[in-house]
Formats: structure tokens, C-alpha cells, sequence
């Protein structure tokens, strides 16, 4: 069986096994290429993920957690408390990477959608403050539900458009070879990127980009306490 790494050399493989691991990848109208094209959507499938496509499977992670929330008793527990950090936790990285690397592009390459940018760095910035208020809450606190709700709510809304409107305009002007490009950066600043919302933070580059480490680092530092104090309390 064919095997693949990410710096691999196709050259000495059969169409056979080039075919096995581009059906391995999920590689579209892998069964009309021949061995060149093969090796060539292969190659470009190396460089990373379609930017585009690693967002929209991200926001399908959000809507999956936002519906085990709405699954949960309106009573405080743990389990809700834990649910609503995992959501801020992969929001605020989601965020990050949109606005370090995607949106950045987007605004420089595609034509026309300066304007729906400036939008979505505004619902960015909605969406940080209640995550902010939220990451300092108990889930015992009154309106603890009621603003885990709107944050919802937000993010659903922002995700809708950017589908509708946003992400079309990209596939349409920017080629397959650029929105992996990006998607591999963007993949590449997910494993280090901030976890914990910083409302107060440029979103912009280059101040963004300067200030996004050292979060990122603090981040870590509270996350270890928080898991710490958990430990502690269960004995």
C-alpha cells in the first residue's frame, strides 16, 4: 500500500498508488487524471488545507457544540461551565487565524469585499467582549445562559454571512494553489495561537501579529492553573 508524507517525492509512484492516495485524500476528479495530474493535485494538496474549506469545517464544529449546548439542563454544571471554555478556547483561534492570515489576503487579493471585512473584524471584536465577560463567569451566575445565548447567536449570524457572502468571492478570485497556501499557514498559527479572549488586542496587522505570541503564552499559563484547580477540587 502506497504511504504519504507531507515532503514526500511522488515521482517513482505508479498512477495506482498516486490514484490510492489521492482517494486516500478525498482529491476531487481524482478518476478522470491521469499520472501527471495525479501527482500534481496531490503536490498541491501537500502545501495545506483550502483556507476555505478549513473554515467552514470549523464553523461546523461550532454549530455541533452550539447544539449540545442548547441540549443542556438551564441549570448550572460543570460539564456546561467546560463546554462554554472549549467553545471561547476554539472561537478565539478560529478568530485569530481569520484575522492574522485570512482576512489580511482577502482584502489585499479579492476584489470588493474590503467592506464585508471591516464587518467581520467588527463582529469579531462584538463576539470577544462577550467571550471576555463569559471566560470570567460562573456558569452559577444569573445570566450566565442568557449571554452563553447572544454569544450564540452572534457567531451564527457572523458564520452565515461569511458563507453567503465572503467565502464564495474567495473561491471564485483566488485559485486553488492560494487558498492552500493559506490554509497552511492558518493551519500552522492554530497550534500556537491565544486561547483566551483579549478583547483590547489589535485585530489587524502588524500590531495583531506582534501581540499575538506573547497572549498565546499567557494564555497557556492560565489554562494550566484553571485545570489545576479543577484537579484540586474533585480531590
Amino acid at each position: 500500500m502506497a504511504t504519504a508524507t507531507k515532503t514526500k517525492n511522488y515521482d517513482d509512484l505508479t498512477k495506482d498508488e498516486l490514484y490510492e492516495l489521492a482517494q486516500e485524500r478525498d482529491i476531487d476528479g481524482r478518476s478522470q487524471m491521469d499520472r501527471d495530474e495525479l501527482q500534481q493535485a496531490l503536490e498541491l494538496a501537500d502545501t495545506g488545507p483550502d483556507a476555505v474549506a478549513l473554515l467552514e469545517t470549523q464553523h461546523e464544529r461550532f454549530r455541533a457544540l452550539f447544539a449540545e449546548f442548547r441540549g443542556l439542563a438551564k441549570r448550572p454544571s460543570q460539564k456546561k461551565q467546560d463546554l462554554v471554555r472549549t467553545m471561547i478556547t476554539e472561537l478565539v483561534k478560529h478568530a485569530e487565524i481569520e484575522e492574522q492570515v485570512f482576512y489580511p489576503a482577502v482584502r489585499e487579493e479579492v476584489d470588493g469585499v474590503a467592506d464585508l471585512v471591516d464587518e467581520d473584524l467588527e463582529e469579531h471584536h462584538a463576539v470577544e467582549l462577550l467571550m471576555d465577560e463569559l471566560d470570567k463567569m460562573s456558569a452559577e451566575a444569573t445570566r450566565y445562559d442568557a449571554k452563553v445565548t447572544v454569544l450564540i447567536e452572534n457567531v451564527e449570524h457572523h458564520m452565515e454571512e461569511e458563507e453567503t457572502e465572503l467565502f464564495p468571492e474567495v473561491r471564485t478570485q483566488l485559485t486553488e494553489e492560494r487558498r492552500r497556501e493559506l490554509g497552511g499557514a492558518m493551519e500552522k498559527l492554530w497550534k500556537v495561537a491565544p486561547s483566551r479572549p483579549h478583547p483590547a488586542s489589535p485585530d489587524t496587522p502588524p500590531a495583531n501579529t506582534a501581540i499575538g505570541l506573547p497572549s498565546a503564552a499567557i494564555d497557556l499559563g492560565v489554562n494550566a492553573l484553571r485545570y489545576a484547580r479543577k484537579k484540586i477540587a474533585r480531590g
